[in-house]
C-alpha cells in the first residue's frame, strides 16, 4: 500500500499538455506560473494574430497592384506603345474578351509575388521601366521598394563589352507591414501619365526630367545587353 500512494503521488506531479497551446500544465500550478503560462499563450496568440493579418493586408495590396499593372499595360497598348509586363498575364488571369475583360484565376498565390515589372519596348525606349519588388534589410526587416529606370547610353568594358548605363530614381521604400495601396496608386499616377505623355509628345527628355526633379536618385549600374 505505501508504494501505491508513492506512485500517485509522483503520477499527480507529471505535466499534462494542453492541446490548444502544446504548453505543458503540471497539476498544482502556483499562481505565479498559471499567470506566466496565461500571458505566454496570450503573446502567442497575439503574434499569430498579427503574421496573419499582415499576410492578408499583402495579399490585398499585390492583388490591388497587379490589376493595375495589367490595366496600365493595356492604356499604353491602345495607343500602340509596346510594353512587356512581369509576371505574364498567362500565369495569373483568365480571359472572356482579352485584354480587358478577365478574372484572377482561381487559386493563384498572390502572397507568393515578390515582384512586378513594366518594360517599355517602343525603339528609343528600350530599358526604360517600372519596377517593384519585396527585399529584406540588413536590419532583417521586409520592405517594398518601387523605382523607374532607364538607359542613359553606353559604356565599354574590357572583359564585358558593350554595356548598357542603367539609372534610376527610387518612387517609393516603406516597410512591407506600411505599404499603402492608395499612397502608391498616387505614385503611379504621377508617373504614369507623365511616361503616356511623354511618348505622345515624343519628349523622353522632359519625363526623365520629372522623375529626376521629384523622386531621390538610385543606382547607377551598368548591364548587358543579354
Amino acid at each position: 500500500m505505501p508504494r501505491h500512494s508513492e506512485k500517485s503521488e509522483k503520477d499527480d506531479s507529471i505535466a499534462q499538455i494542453d492541446p490548444a497551446s502544446g504548453i505543458a500544465e503540471p497539476i498544482g500550478d502556483d499562481e505565479f506560473l498559471s499567470a506566466l503560462r496565461s500571458e505566454i499563450r496570450r503573446t502567442g496568440e497575439a503574434a499569430r494574430s498579427k503574421v496573419e493579418e499582415n499576410q492578408a493586408q499583402r495579399v490585398d495590396l499585390i492583388r490591388g497592384l497587379l490589376k493595375d499593372f495589367w490595366v496600365i499595360h493595356n492604356m499604353f497598348d491602345e495607343v500602340g506603345i509596346h510594353m512587356t509586363m512581369e509576371p505574364a498575364y498567362t500565369s495569373f488571369a483568365t480571359f472572356s474578351e482579352f485584354p480587358t475583360k478577365w478574372n484572377f484565376k482561381d487559386g493563384f498565390d498572390f502572397a507568393s509575388l515578390t515582384s512586378m515589372e513594366l518594360k517599355d519596348r517602343t525603339p528609343g525606349w528600350v530599358g526604360d521601366s517600372l519596377r517593384l519588388w519585396y527585399y529584406t534589410t540588413q536590419e532583417g526587416k521586409t520592405h517594398l521598394r518601387v523605382i523607374f529606370e532607364w538607359c542613359e547610353g553606353e559604356t565599354y568594358q574590357r572583359y564585358s563589352g558593350w554595356m548598357r548605363i542603367i539609372t534610376q530614381v527610387v518612387l517609393s521604400d516603406t516597410p512591407a507591414n506600411e505599404a499603402n495601396l492608395t499612397h502608391l496608386r498616387g505614385v503611379l499616377k504621377d508617373v504614369v501619365i507623365a511616361w503616356h505623355a511623354a511618348h505622345v509628345n515624343r519628349d523622353r527628355d522632359k519625363f526623365l526630367s520629372h522623375l529626376r526633379e521629384k523622386y531621390p536618385k538610385g543606382t547607377t549600374q551598368a548591364k548587358s545587353y543579354s
